[in-house]
């Protein structure tokens, strides 16, 4: 599972995504809609909605689920990858630190590439909601899109901010998950205007309301029964 690459990380992202099946049975019910629209090889761009830190593992475990061979990369902030352990599990689980706000030339580059060679997955708003709102997308999101031309999957993440409160250390019990997979985004139109900045900011901005969409919209609206799976 996860496609080419060292196999210490082959197998933490085998162990995680069997860890994590038995862990969300135990939690709740999860639905997922729109796998369909998930497509298989690289050059493809998820984007979603952040409410919970336990986001960073949910949705590769449904990425995975659908493209287990794909190799597919995190892009996470440097705080996060410095914690002891579970810092270390998610540089295993590809996750690449980004300091926000102040990026380097290298790491954007390297994260470009990413894009275009692979699966990645940002959460544009740039940091984790704490009230569950969605907030607005960071430009640089637009500026990558521009530079690598992947195709953008938006995604809908619901009720994973159920898990462990806000406030709480333990996960409870009970919990309605929602994960909802959008069709690509059609990006043409910005991706035409010649100022880099306008365009970036177009780009992000059709991205979030693309999010905002998934979340507002009912399941049974967005894809037809099969496409929901619970697990």
């Amino acid at each position: 599972m996860g496609g080419p690459g060292p196999f210490v990380e082959r197998m933490v992202i085998l162990l995680t995504y069997h860890g994590l099946t038995l862990f969300f049975r135990w939690v709740g019910r999860v639905r997922v809609v729109g796998k369909e629209h998930i497509p298989s090889g690289g050059g493809v761009l998820f984007l979603a909605n952040h409410i919970s830190a336990l986001d960073v593992f949910f949705l590769p475990r449904f990425i995975y689920e659908v493209c287990p061979q794909d190799r597919l990369r995190l892009i996470a902030k440097e705080e996060l990858l410095e914690i002891p352990l579970i810092g270390w599990w998610l540089r295993k689980l590809r996750a690449f630190p980004i300091k926000r706000g102040k990026a380097n030339l290298g790491a954007i580059r390297t994260i470009e590439n990413f894009i275009r060679n692979d699966k990645v997955i940002i959460y544009p708003e740039g940091t984790r909601s704490l009230d569950g709102k969605l907030g607005p997308g960071n430009r640089m999101v637009g500026k990558f899109i521009r530079a690598a031309r992947p195709t953008v999957i938006p995604v809908g993440i619901k009720g994973t901010n159920g898990i462990v409160p806000v406030g709480k250390k333990l996960p409870r019990r009970g919990a309605k998950i929602e994960l909802i997979f959008g069709p690509p985004l059609d990006i043409r139109d910005e991706l035409a205007i010649d100022n880099i900045k306008e365009s970036s900011v177009r780009i992000v901005e059709k991205a979030m309301a693309a999010i905002s969409s998934l979340l507002d919209d009912s399941t049974e609206a967005l894809a037809p029964a099969k496409a929901a799976v619970k697990v």
